[in-house]
């Protein structure tokens, strides 16, 4: 029996990943590491291990060159293409997928749903003045009154604008339930006809979890795909586009409200099913670090 690769993982959500080649584990010990992998940011361990390692990023690359006064791009740096990796590498070899599933997708078909659309959104992307316009688009989505949104604590010191006084949305509901993986949050997805799950940033290659939750709820996504994404991972799949809605709110979720929910799902259903997906869930995202590390190590 072949011998799995023992690779140290430094990461804030993940403790322990097995794929066909590969152990990842926050266990195992330098000296006993044949590769490291950092998850999300960089760390210590990264720039003292000598061996294979990599920084696997799943920032929008716009949000993750402001992150912490610019901190991380230099970090970048100091690290050989092969030891960056995120959705918009320069080298498709290099260039690895939001994790978009942790779970089987299994498309919820109950027709008995609130005519309102919902928003699952943890923040607010910061204060008025150093909030990127992308994020500013989304909140005007997600805070309109036919949505109800859920979020994180932060919610409740939102400033809408420039001088604003911190003030919850009227719209929100209170905290999500469970984290972004969680069942709870797709049982909650599923009472409602509508789902806004707009991309924090619209990118080349960035596609994360907000359309696969939507989907597996069996919601209508109310969702904008970058062209890098509609005859790729997205092809097959229908959602409502707000640019086809002049970008209003208001006019993008009523004729969400007014569509055939069934025919949304059974298309969603068969997109999810095709095979697609099959890249950026959990163990097939982290086999593929596994195959660079090795390759290039």
């Amino acid at each position: 029996m072949t011998r799995k690769s023992q690779i140290r993982l430094v990461s804030p959500w993940t403790r322990f990943v097995e794929t066909e080649t590969a152990i990842f584990s926050t266990e195992i010990s330098m000296g006993d590491a044949d590769a490291l992998l950092s998850e999300w940011a960089p760390s210590d361990d990264l720039f003292k291990f000598e061996g294979p390692k990599a920084w696997y990023c799943c920032e929008p690359e716009c949000q993750f060159n402001a992150i912490d006064s610019a901190r991380w791009p230099k970090l970048r740096n100091r690290l050989a293409e092969s030891e960056f990796l995120f959705h918009n590498h320069n080298s498709p070899q290099y260039r690895v997928p939001h994790i978009t599933h942790i779970t089987d997708i299994e498309v919820n078909n109950n027709d008995e749903r609130l005519e309102r659309a919902v928003a699952v959104v943890s923040n607010f992307g910061g204060g008025p003045r150093s909030r990127h316009p992308q994020i500013s688009y989304r909140n005007r989505f997600v805070t309109n009154p036919l949505v109800d949104l859920y979020g994180r604590s932060s919610w409740l010191k939102y400033r809408k604008r420039f001088l604003a006084l911190p003030k919850v949305p009227d719209n929100y509901k209170g905290e999500i339930p469970g984290d972004w993986p969680a069942g709870e949050k797709r049982e909650l997805l599923a009472r409602y006809k509508v789902c806004i799950c707009l991309e924090n940033m619209t990118e080349p290659h960035y596609f994360t979890e907000k359309f696969v939750e939507a989907v597996a709820a069996g919601c209508i996504p109310i969702y904008h795909a970058h062209e890098s994404l509609v005859d790729t991972v997205l092809k097959g799949a229908k959602w409502v586009d707000p640019v086809a809605y002049d970008n209003d709110p208001d006019k993008a979720i009523r004729a969400a409200l007014n569509m055939n929910g069934k025919t949304f799902r059974a298309m969603n259903e068969k997109w999810a099913k095709n095979g697609r997906l099959d890249i950026s869930n959990h163990v097939s995202v982290f086999n593929k670090i596994a195959g660079i590390l090795k390759t290039d190590g």
